[in-house]
């Protein structure tokens, strides 16, 4: 039996994107092949979209700014005020699912419109949330949601305190890009980035957006140290790559936006980043110890607390703290063993095809 799959996105940061993407080749490895990824955002109201998209990235600035907006729009959850949010992308929804039809929807952002979408006979279309962090916010929240997919088996308790039945509840982790999965031959990819296999390296991961702070004073730091390897990636933010190229570094390799991202994670030996719910889990599926830097109040301050109760990372909230923390790591090979180790058993292995198949058994059912 065909079914049509609708996976609803949103662009704030990469991960969202990625997480649809996968999904779509779950369904598709599965024999699925009516599957269509929407940015709702976007596509609805792009120039309001591209407004919340900058202010996203400026929140990065102003962490106390994003903890009032993240933790205040909790408390309105239950108002009327919230209605706005309930309807937004409601009419482009209706559209794209007038001519779609699809069987299901699946979510990869807290898109409360979709509970509002009927079929041809009437019924409401069956809806499934993947949660895309560590830690839970009431708007992914709904009686109406027939599943929930998410991180942890402490999240599952969380959503049992909060009346959600155990039996719409999934411990499925957070779905990543096959490449992180896979096996590869190591001293290829040492060769293919002119890294020394002797030599450890630390992974510098600005983000999608490039909105990591401070990164030009932690390079030169770590830099000084001639035993270390550093690769910092620094996603669109071009002005940021051409900084960190001018310092001339012989033991700095940067980089742009790569979809080869993974490969870097593997030869890593430790990576510093924000701490959102896909790049954790990409290092969950490495087992690539983690530096969280200065995390946002919010969804990443939280997750970053979670990674730290586990022993799967370090929270540095300033410079030298950051620099001093990476090197005594990178020299402490009895800790980075502890920590992948921990990060090995907070894993869940092939999480998008656990995801498809689980859905697929509920809709058929």
């Amino acid at each position: 039996m065909n079914i049509n799959v609708l996976i609803t996105t949103a662009p704030f940061g990469n991960g969202h994107v990625m997480v649809a993407n996968a999904l779509k080749n779950a369904f598709t490895n599965k024999g699925y092949k009516n599957v269509t990824v929407v940015d709702l955002f976007t596509e609805s109201h792009p120039f309001i979209t591209e407004t919340i998209k900058k202010a996203y990235i400026k929140s990065y600035e102003f962490g106390e700014a994003y903890s009032l907006l993240y933790y205040g729009s909790e408390k309105l959850v239950d108002k009327k005020i919230m209605e706005l949010y309930r309807n937004f992308g409601y009419k482009k929804l209706q559209q794209i699912s007038q001519e779609f039809k699809p069987d299901i929807i699946i979510n990869t952002f807290p898109i409360l419109a979709s509970l509002k979408i009927k079929n041809k006979k009437g019924d409401n279309i069956p809806v499934f949330n993947i949660v895309t962090d560590f830690y839970i916010h009431k708007l992914w929240l709904s009686e109406e949601i027939d599943k929930f997919y998410i991180a942890t088996n402490e999240l599952q308790e969380e959503l049992k305190k909060m009346n959600i039945p155990i039996e719409k509840t999934v411990v499925s982790g957070i779905p990543v890009r096959e490449a992180f999965e896979e096996l590869e031959n190591l001293s290829s990819i040492y060769k293919k980035y002119h890294f020394r296999q002797s030599k450890k390296i630390v992974l510098i991961n600005a983000g999608a957006f490039g909105v990591l702070k401070d990164i030009k004073t932690i390079c030169k730091g770590l830099c000084s140290n001639k035993n270390i390897q550093v690769a910092a990636v620094c996603g669109n933010n071009n002005s940021l790559k051409n900084e960190l190229e001018s310092l001339k570094y012989n033991n700095l390799k940067v980089f742009g936006f790569t979809k080869d991202i993974h490969e870097l994670y593997k030869i890593a030996t430790c990576m510093i980043t924000k701490s959102g719910g896909i790049t954790l889990s990409e290092s969950l599926a490495v087992q690539l110890p983690l530096i969280i830097f200065k995390p946002v109040p919010g969804q990443e301050k939280e997750n970053a607390l979670y990674f730290e109760k586990k022993g799967a990372a370090f929270i540095a909230n300033n410079t030298n703290e950051l620099v001093n923390r990476t090197i005594d790591l990178i020299q402490n090979p009895t800790i980075i063993n502890a920590m992948r180790n921990n990060m090995k058993k907070m894993y869940n292995k092939s999480s998008s095809e656990h995801i498809v198949q689980d859905v697929i058994d509920s809709v058929l059912n």
